[in-house]
């Protein structure tokens, strides 16, 4: 066996091998004969040995003011094998316990929603343009008559322009009330699909915007607290996708 091999097999970093091998071909040596025999610096030899004293595989002696490093018998490397060998064992069967609920781990956190908060005219604003993000048509519950008075400047000034110009189609169930016919007079134009709902029989508190993997939900009424939600979640979004369309086709 060549000596590049018995480094490998020694369970040991190539450098103390070479320190080890040195050792039991040549006995107890100073560091500076075990620089010259293997070629690693004197000053890392002390550093490697200290490690090796301590798998109690050398020994250090002194003779006056000298340091010698001698080997200690080869059958340790076997101990050492073995006993690493027993702790990657007992390491195995503990982790096939422990599989399967690091298993059940992994799958929830892959499927938890990921929620940002918003809040303020400029957060609402974020939560726009992030519809924006999707090529997918949105789908989106809609209230018109207490919206708050600068949010719906930019929605029909900024942002409805800007979908249209990205050429992205919204389908929109609408709270009746005293805006709701200009709405709908702007469908074509603003590539929309309008479904009117009575806001006496199904009143609407808060927007709803479905695309993509994610659903935003928006309090823009005038004289609350203006603040938005999404959640970015496939699932969740593809539920409340469903249940538009199941809505859509029912009116």
């Amino acid at each position: 066996m060549s000596a590049t091999n018995s480094q490998r097999n020694l369970g040991l970093t190539p450098d103390q091998s070479s320190i080890y091998l040195a050792l039991l071909d040549s006995g107890p040596q100073t560091a500076i004969a075990l620089a010259r025999l293997t070629g690693i610096k004197r000053t890392y030899i002390y550093h490697l040995c200290k490690e090796l004293e301590k798998e109690n595989l050398l020994r250090l002696t002194q003779k006056g003011r000298t340091t010698f490093f001698q080997a200690q018998p080869p059958d340790l490397l076997l101990t050492k094998a073995q006993e690493k060998k027993a702790q990657a064992e007992t390491s195995l069967i503990a982790l096939e316990s422990l599989l399967p609920d690091l298993q059940a781990k992994y799958r929830l956190n892959d499927i938890k929603p990921t929620i940002s908060y918003y809040e303020g005219i400029e957060g609402i604003k974020k939560v726009y343009l992030d519809t924006l993000k999707s090529p997918t048509p949105i789908l989106a519950l809609v209230e018109t008559s207490s919206v708050d008075k600068d949010i719906y400047n930019w929605v029909t000034q900024v942002y409805a322009p800007e979908r249209v110009k990205q050429k992205i189609p919204v389908q929109t169930i609408v709270e009746s009330g005293n805006k709701t016919a200009t709405y709908v007079k702007k469908n074509t134009t603003e590539l929309r699909e309008t479904k009117t709902i009575l806001s006496s029989k199904f009143p609407v508190e808060h927007e709803i915007n479905i695309y993509g993997e994610k659903i935003a939900l928006i309090n823009h009424k005038a004289g609350s607290k203006l603040m938005a939600i999404i959640i970015d979640n496939k699932d969740i979004a593809d539920t409340f996708r469903s249940w538009f369309k199941l809505t859509w086709s029912l009116l």
